[in-house]
């Protein structure tokens, strides 16, 4: 008797059963944020910062120990005052937009509105935005600004435990790849030289991501200085942080200061910001982040965009950032399935032969240890 795994009919009962099993795990990791994505973030904020413990070791000669404190210090130091730094321009800002910007904004507002009466359109517009006081009344403004402080926040908060699991990462990780050798070695699992390679190339793309990231804020930032946008400085650290987010990131971050720019220089200014936005990004995103990064994960860029929306809707802002190593991981999971390497097949794009920037990669104390003296290459 034929199995009805054999058959067109099997075929299809184990499609849905796969399809079913992924919703249930995307709905079971959703449920678990508040306890997946701290460990997620300490993990890969460990891998783009493991190049500091090795430079340390290597070339300054300090114990594994104290290169990992030195790490974490460097982390902790930068994502409090980011966050801090945040919350301190939120205040402002909101402050800036009740006493400067709200009068502004009604009278364009007014202007506009007296455009429309002449083409018998202001009805229809007031009937959906409503007015100008509330459009942006001091309540909204609040609400907005409070949303902002309340996520800087609620990020100082969970920094203390992300730091705390990435210095346990940091401190195993070349225990870890030790591990990884004796298990080639041995060919108990002849999959996790793989993976072990798949994390040098996350690894590599986090780390020139926040160089072209810090790129793109920089320029940002100078650019909204020299068309005198106010709270340039945080427009230039909004654009390092969504940069880190394919194609919507930009975008977004772009639209505060050209709205700015509209609101205090007019049409003529806000065309300026928008083609120095689209400059950097098209200079950056699609000119020297290719060139160094090549196509080195292999996944469509369709794909890519989708799992920015599918892990942003997981994990919010956090698996937006980290939606391109995840699905990397996801990717090398699916290879290495009978069942489903189809999958992982139809999301491929080879890879180019850009060769990429040399950056340390994880290495190892075999026979003794993270602890006992600096690395030897």
């Amino acid at each position: 008797m034929t199995s009805c795994t054999n058959t067109p009919l099997g075929d299809g009962r184990r499609v849905l059963v796969t399809i079913a099993a992924a919703f249930i795990v995307f709905a079971g990791l959703q449920a678990a944020r508040d306890i997946i994505v701290p460990i997620i973030l300490a993990s890969f904020l460990a891998i783009a910062s493991y190049p500091i413990t090795v430079s340390l070791r290597k070339y300054l000669h300090f114990p594994h120990w104290l290169a990992v404190c030195f790490t974490v210090l460097v982390d902790f130091g930068f994502l409090i005052g980011l966050g801090f730094l945040i919350n301190f321009l939120a205040k402002d800002l909101s402050i800036e937009v009740q006493t400067t910007y709200q009068p502004l904004f009604e009278t364009k507002y007014n202007d506009l509105m007296l455009f429309l009466s002449d083409h018998g359109l202001d009805t229809f517009v007031q009937e959906k935005l409503g007015s100008a006081q509330d459009i942006l009344s001091a309540g909204v403004i609040m609400s907005i600004t409070t949303a902002i402080m309340g996520k800087a926040l609620g990020f100082i908060a969970i920094t203390t435990l992300v730091l705390i699991l990435m210095t346990f990462f940091l401190g195993e990780a070349p225990r870890f790849r030790s591990n990884v050798d004796k298990i080639t070695a041995s060919r108990g699992c002849p999959n996790i030289r793989k993976f072990a390679d798949a994390l040098q190339g996350i690894q590599r793309y986090l780390v020139i991501k926040t160089l072209i990231s810090l790129t793109t804020g920089i320029l940002a930032w100078g650019l909204c200085k020299y068309m005198d946008v106010g709270f340039a400085l945080l427009w230039g650290i909004v654009a390092f942080a969504l940069n880190f987010i394919p194609t919507f990131g930009s975008i977004v971050a772009a639209i505060p200061p050209i709205l700015l720019a509209l609101l205090i220089g007019g049409i003529s200014d806000a065309v300026i910001v928008a083609f120095g936005y689209i400059v950097i990004n098209f200079m950056l995103g699609n000119g020297i982040e290719p060139l160094l990064l090549g196509k080195q994960f292999g996944i469509a860029t369709s794909v890519v965009l989708l799992s920015v929306i599918l892990w942003g809707w997981i994990w919010g802002p956090i698996g937006m950032l980290l939606a391109v190593p995840i699905s990397v991981l996801v990717k090398l999971a699916l290879e290495n399935s009978k069942d489903l390497k189809w999958i992982a097949m139809m999301i491929d794009n080879p890879p180019t032969t850009i060769p990429l920037p040399k950056i340390p990669p994880y290495t190892a104390d075999p026979g003794n240890g993270p602890d006992k003296g600096p690395h030897k290459s």
